[in-house]
């Protein structure tokens, strides 16, 4: 089922965003995503059934006999429900109906708490650890001091310190005239490194949230990929307004401005600081490469490259509609728009720009990831402190 998929999606790895599952986000991604896998459904109701059965057990409200007699009934009750659903044909609707008021509160709750039992099981079940695909520029062996934050304060997983790490995306082509531009105007024009790492931060945010990797990987009948779009583009509204003069100016003002676009539940510090680090990761050239002009590849900074690649490719659009396809079946060109257009430019700026600036970059953004994680440290010091006294 989409909910404890998408669930375990975000809470299982120690890079998603942190305390991201929120009860109402849970709720709707039940009765709004498509129909999930048999498979899928059935272990969700086994979670559910047990989830009911422990929960009525630890109840204070009722003495040792009656536990045993309102437990056994209400999950009597529960498979009961469940029985009479077609769970190879019903929706996520259809079985979120199904529960009840307090079993979706107790179940929502549950999930919420990367601590309690059924997190716990979500975490430890091997389908879902061997479905779990990393973004693709994490390492596939993380180093043995990891200075990344752990925003959900989980555990690593105890069966494995081996990662899945997905595909790279490909890097687009970029015209050499629109490189030779972006040369003179990386020099002695406005400077579009702070969009870029403004994008770059969207674009980390969206793979962590979503768990796709790349997005290029989301398929055009997929529907993720119209959300997954519609998260850039609220982060980054500058990309999709085909009039947005808009020209961050500053590190500072590029998290200003992003996190009062962020959803008000997911903006804090420790999640700045991870997505900053991956911005830095992305922009940071590598100190000694060997390039030709048509390898891209090789450039020394193929990870910035390919993340405006894997943008340009989420919104680039095939050229035939529904309403009006070729009956030939030759496939058609993909469709330019000005998002695809700007990206290419965003692109060709980096190709453009010395490696010392995008190192300077890279480098204040480490430091301003550092600031917040100490302001997130600070805060949960203080609130612990309260708690204390």
């Amino acid at each position: 089922m989409r909910a404890h998929d998408a669930t375990y999606r975000i809470a299982r790895s120690s890079v998603s965003a942190p305390r991201v599952v929120l009860p109402k986000e849970v709720e709707l991604d039940v009765k709004n995503s498509p129909s999930a896998s048999l498979e899928e459904k059935r272990r969700m109701m086994e979670l559910l059934k047990q989830f009911e059965e422990d929960s009525l057990d630890d109840s204070p409200l009722l003495d040792d006999s009656d536990n045993d007699n309102e437990g056994e009934q209400a999950a009597d009750d529960l498979q009961t429900r469940m029985q009479n659903l077609d769970l190879d044909t019903a929706s996520s609707d259809e079985l979120w109906a199904a529960l009840t008021p307090t079993e979706r509160e107790r179940f929502l709750c549950a999930v919420n708490d990367p601590h309690s039992e059924l997190a716990q099981q979500l975490l430890a079940s091997e389908q879902l650890e061997k479905a779990q695909v990393e973004p693709w520029w994490e390492p596939e062996f993380p180093s043995p001091v990891d200075e990344r934050p752990s925003p959900l304060g989980m555990p690593a997983s105890p069966t494995s310190t081996r990662r899945n790490p997905s595909r790279k995306p490909s890097i687009m082509s970029i015209p050499e005239s629109l490189t030779r531009q972006a040369a003179t105007s990386a020099v002695s024009g406005p400077l579009l490194l702070y969009n870029i790492c403004a994008l770059c931060i969207a674009y980390a945010y969206t793979i962590r949230r979503f768990a796709w990797s790349p997005l290029s990987s989301l398929s055009e009948s997929n529907p993720d990929r119209v959300a997954v779009r519609q998260s850039i583009t609220r982060l980054a509204p500058f990309l999709a307004d085909r009039r947005s003069t808009m020209i961050h100016m500053s590190l500072l003002a590029v998290v200003t401005d992003l996190w009062s676009h962020f959803p008000s539940n997911h903006a804090n510090p420790q999640l700045f600081s991870l997505l900053l680090r991956d911005s830095a990761a992305f922009l940071r050239p590598a100190t000694v490469t060997v390039v030709t002009p048509q390898d891209l590849e090789e450039h020394p900074s193929p990870n910035a490259l390919r993340v405006l690649s894997d943008m340009a490719a989420l919104f680039t659009e095939a050229q035939d509609s529904t309403r009006n396809r070729p009956t030939s079946g030759v496939p058609q060109k993909a469709k330019p728009n000005h998002v695809v257009h700007k990206l290419t430019f965003y692109a060709a700026h980096v190709l453009g720009t010395p490696g010392s600036m995008l190192r300077v970059l890279a480098d204040e953004a480490i430091v301003r990831a550092k600031s917040l994680e100490n302001e997130a440290k600070q805060a949960a010091g203080s609130g612990s402190t309260m708690v204390e006294t």
